[in-house]
């Protein structure tokens, strides 16, 4: 086994997952590549992956969005084999960055000859990352939509809305890189080693997946009239650069927040204590990047 597609049979707007198989059957099949297609059980993902590694994979593939994407990568951190993505989910933040496409065809072509590369992950509170984490607003927002029924962009901004309507401001207190600092009325803390949330909203444009360190975004809050100009920022790249947010980079820091609440990892929400550590971890997971990249962009990944 060379190639191994791990496909998550809840993601897509048809969750079709044998559709999925079929195609990826027919696309190597007409590369005269070999591929074997498994069906995710997430209560048996562990031994799925150890026995993938254990019969020779080289090349694991996540196929689903990325909730799927950061389950399988995470747990591919240090091991022997190399990651890719076939985005099938909402925002598909993190295959967008890499340059997947979003159409199912296209991206498994473009995973045929994917080239490796070494990038960083992060960790928060030891639980692996691979593209974006961050507490207050963005972590409501991320609760709320895992509780609709309906997925997409529409039920995104919803949830946005609702979330930004009835959220306090918060004070946090912060260790980057050993300077401790206070922040009043902040909306929200995002960390950054991936450029967006998903969707092509960019939460840090300028963001490397293997420069060391992480970006570090505190959105200070701002008059609702302010909205507008603020989700365009996110749209056209510039979102670090608005005046109501600070930004930083680092390789360690320390969140001291006022209550526990709510924390989101790659999009996914869960419940966090109120003291938070988040690091940077070199190159230490093999990233294969689509086939279809030029050179400048693999240097800005």
């Amino acid at each position: 086994m060379e190639t191994l597609f791990l496909i998550n049979p809840g993601s897509g707007r048809k969750r079709d997952a044998n559709e999925t198989v079929e195609m990826i059957q027919k696309v190597y099949q007409e590369a005269e590549r070999p591929v074997v297609t498994r069906l995710i059980n997430f209560d048996l993902l562990d031994q799925m992956l150890e026995e993938a590694i254990a019969s020779g994979a080289k090349h694991i593939f996540a196929v689903g969005g990325d909730g799927t994407v950061n389950a399988i990568g995470s747990r591919l951190v240090n091991k022997p084999v190399s990651f890719g993505i076939i985005p099938k989910g909402s925002g598909n933040g993190y295959a967008r960055n890499l340059g997947y496409s979003i159409n199912t065809r296209l991206a498994i072509k473009q995973s045929i000859d994917a080239s490796p590369v070494l990038v960083d992950t992060g960790t928060f509170n030891e639980i692996p990352f691979l593209n974006v984490a961050g507490v207050g607003l963005d972590a409501e927002v991320a609760q709320a939509f895992s509780l609709r029924k309906r997925r997409g962009f529409l039920s995104y901004v919803q949830s946005s809305a609702e979330r930004i309507l009835a959220y306090k401001p918060q004070t946090y207190r912060m260790v980057i890189d050993g300077k401790e600092k206070e922040f009043n009325n902040i909306l929200g803390v995002a960390v950054a080693n991936g450029t967006q949330w998903g969707y092509d909203a960019k939460v840090s444009s300028g963001a490397s997946l293997t420069d060391g360190v992480l970006d570090l975004l505190i959105v200070h809050q701002f008059p609702l009239i302010k909205v507008g100009l603020i989700v365009g920022k996110m749209f056209n790249g510039q979102f670090h650069d608005s005046k109501y947010v600070e930004f930083f980079q680092a390789k360690r820091i320390d969140i001291y927040r006022e209550d526990e609440g709510y924390a989101q990892i790659d999009g996914e929400p869960f419940s966090a204590k109120e003291e938070i550590r988040i690091r940077i971890k070199e190159k230490n997971l093999s990233l294969l990047l689509p086939n279809t990249l030029t050179e400048k962009k693999i240097e800005q990944i």
